[in-house]
């Protein structure tokens, strides 16, 4: 081969050396382009960006693949998401998930209601009302298990994937727990001490009645005083039996009623004032002037019947007596709402502007033979503790703070959550 036929073909090969060349660059270029374009979409969480795969098939194909693989992941990941807050929204315990900021990520409903509060977004917000607890969670402190109040708080930590740690606290409600409790350790104080009490005086009564039958005399301080020894022993046999009145409870007997009739049926018996069913205003005016008289009654009633699964007489027991207490605080507006069944129970709220519990009266309300009242037993509000508890409820005092007014929440289940029948 000659000199100049060298020359050609080194040019010739130079020339497809070139050729080639830019054919790789501009299909590395199209290749980049395209994965950048994939990449700016998945930046703004679009994962539904697709390349036709008439050119360059084999590329094209595999970015399609890639972001289909990431957009079943995103997929699942939301289905994920929705999973777990299904389940807070409807689980009962309360769920705060706090950052190191001491923002609020995450509030279920129930940590809402546990707290009483429509909303909350920060952990300072809880400093006023709940003080106990926010000193317990301003800071991320993982492993506690400790009560506040009537909560039981317990906390964990979790590390994200951008290393932040954030800290999940759970709230759960034990005031039936603690009623409970409570409830026998009075029942088994009331065991022993009624019988104690009544080994010691029926026969004390028994010798004074039988000393005023046989004394003939004329002495005034034997009659007085015998007449004492007799009324002062009757006293305390009263006492006792108000006292055996707590843990002497007939078993419920539940039926399925509609609540709302039976709340009328308890203001009826309590008050001959009619009804005034205020629904765009049910809550009590604070700022009238106390005066004599019935106070006026604003009722919340829902749509539906609100019916419930306990024993009918018991609960009337229990509405008069609330009623009735509002009453005796001089209460002129009583507000009562029955909320729509939530968690298989049905709720009712009785809030009046009566005379407003001490902090000290509010903690003691529901203690047995604690009262306010110049003649009372005291045994009114622990009695109707114990009625609701065995009806498988609860009854508690759920004033918000820092407000004038008084409200009891009372629950009860509903038919279709059927409570364990009593031994």
């Amino acid at each position: 081969m000659t000199l100049p036929q060298l020359i050609i073909l080194a040019i010739i090969l130079l020339l497809l050396i070139l050729w080639g060349a830019v054919r790789l660059h501009r299909h590395l270029t199209r290749v980049k382009r395209r994965l950048n374009l994939l990449l700016d979409a998945l930046d703004s969480a679009d994962t539904s960006m697709r390349f036709p795969t008439d050119t360059d098939h084999e590329v094209n194909a595999a970015l399609n693949r890639i972001a289909q693989n990431l957009s079943d992941l995103r997929s699942r990941v939301i289905e994920t998401e929705k999973y777990y807050q299904s389940i807070t929204d409807t689980v009962a315990t309360g769920v705060l998930v706090i950052a190191p900021t001491g923002h609020i990520h995450l509030a279920n409903p129930a940590a809402l209601r546990l707290l009483d509060r429509p909303a909350i977004t920060h952990i300072s917000s809880l400093r006023p009302s709940w003080p106990e607890l926010y000193a317990l969670l301003h800071t991320p402190s993982p492993g506690l298990d400790t009560t506040v109040r009537n909560l039981a708080v317990k906390t964990t930590s979790f590390t994200t994937h951008k290393g932040d740690t954030l800290l999940i606290a759970t709230l759960d409600d034990i005031s039936s727990q603690l009623a409970t409790a409570n409830l026998e350790t009075w029942k088994e104080m009331s065991r022993i001490l009624t019988h104690e009490i009544m080994n010691g005086i029926a026969p004390v009564v028994s010798i004074a009645d039988t000393l005023k039958l046989r004394y003939d005399g004329h002495e005034d301080y034997m009659t007085h005083g015998l007449d004492a020894i007799s009324d002062s022993t009757r006293s305390l046999k009263n006492f006792v039996a108000n006292y055996k009145r707590l843990t002497v409870l007939p078993p419920p007997e539940p039926t399925d009623f509609d609540l709302t009739p039976l709340l009328q049926t308890a203001i009826d018996l309590t008050t001959s004032r009619p009804i005034c069913n205020d629904y765009n205003n049910p809550n009590p005016d604070t700022t009238q002037n106390r005066h004599a008289g019935p106070p006026k009654f604003t009722l919340t009633l829902p749509e539906s019947p609100a019916r419930v699964h306990a024993d009918r007489s018991q609960v009337l027991q229990v509405l008069i007596n609330l009623i009735k207490n509002a009453i005796e605080a001089n209460a002129t507006v009583i507000a009562i709402r029955i909320s729509q069944p939530a968690n298989h129970r049905i709720t009712l709220d009785i809030e009046n502007n009566g005379t407003p519990l001490t902090p000290d009266t509010a903690t003691r309300i529901f203690t047995p033979f604690f009262t306010t009242k110049p003649h009372g037993t005291g045994i009114g509000l622990s009695l109707s503790r114990r009625i609701i508890t065995a009806n498988r409820g609860t009854l508690n005092l759920t004033t918000p703070p820092s407000n004038p007014t008084t409200r009891l929440t009372l629950t009860l289940p509903t038919p279709t959550h059927q409570p364990i029948k009593l031994s």
